[in-house]
């Protein structure tokens, strides 16, 4: 579905998940490295294919390539170059949010780049203009707070002896964690910009509806763990 949706991103958030799920599942080293080589041919075969995707990371790449570039050799970085390209206006405004924001941030409700100048702040660039108002710290905590969830989670997925149960766990603590750091490297300008939700922080019932379902799931199984496991 998430193929035909045409949202590569959640493509590769799926196919990750899967991917770990099945080395805790035990199987064969051979099933996963095939899965691992089809998975590749075939995220870069959805890139090839749509010329959109293929100018976003060229913008992508027009940003960084400086920093990348400067360590390798003169004649590779030459033929790496791109030049007269725009860079990504999102993700530049977004680091003048987390700029703005410094250590203390510029207080709830004063964020500047929210007011036109960087859209979809309540979604794809929600930690950015977070970032901005509450500043580093407040960014810490949230980190912090997460940070604690999923290791929470990992930590009854790995108590748990039925199979199918602990893979489940496994899997939403990885779901979250994912999509956590495609997001943050995301608006920092570390990977392209991927349309994936923030758990529990970017707008969308859908979104939040689902997340708290699956820890809603955890908690339920959880229960069921003996005290002395």
């Amino acid at each position: 579905i998430a193929v035909l949706q045409k949202d590569l991103g959640q493509v590769v958030l799926l196919a990750t998940i899967l991917f770990i799920m099945l080395i805790f599942a035990n199987r064969s080293w051979k099933l996963f490295a095939s899965l691992i080589a089809t998975a590749i041919i075939g995220i870069f075969s959805l890139i090839l294919l749509f010329p959109h995707r293929i100018i976003r990371i060229q913008s992508w790449w027009s940003m960084v390539q400086d920093g990348v570039l400067s360590f390798m050799p003169e004649f590779i970085a030459t033929s790496l170059r791109i030049k007269d390209f725009p860079e990504p206006y999102q993700v530049g405004h977004s680091l003048n949010a987390i700029n703005n924001g410094g250590f203390a941030g510029a207080g709830l409700g004063n964020g500047s780049l929210k007011l036109g100048f960087l859209s979809e702040v309540h979604t794809d660039f929600v930690l950015a203009g977070i970032t901005e108002e509450i500043g580093f710290i407040g960014f810490f905590i949230i980190v912090s707070i997460l940070f604690t969830i999923i290791l929470r989670i990992f930590r009854t997925s790995r108590r748990i002896v039925d199979t199918k149960y602990h893979l489940f766990s496994l899997g939403i603590g990885v779901m979250i964690s994912v999509a956590f750091l495609i997001n943050s490297y995301g608006i920092s300008g570390l990977i392209p910009i991927k349309g994936i939700a923030v758990p529990f922080l970017s707008y969308g019932g859908s979104s939040l509806l689902g997340i708290s379902i699956a820890i809603g799931l955890i908690l339920s199984i959880s229960r069921e763990i003996p005290n002395n496991t």
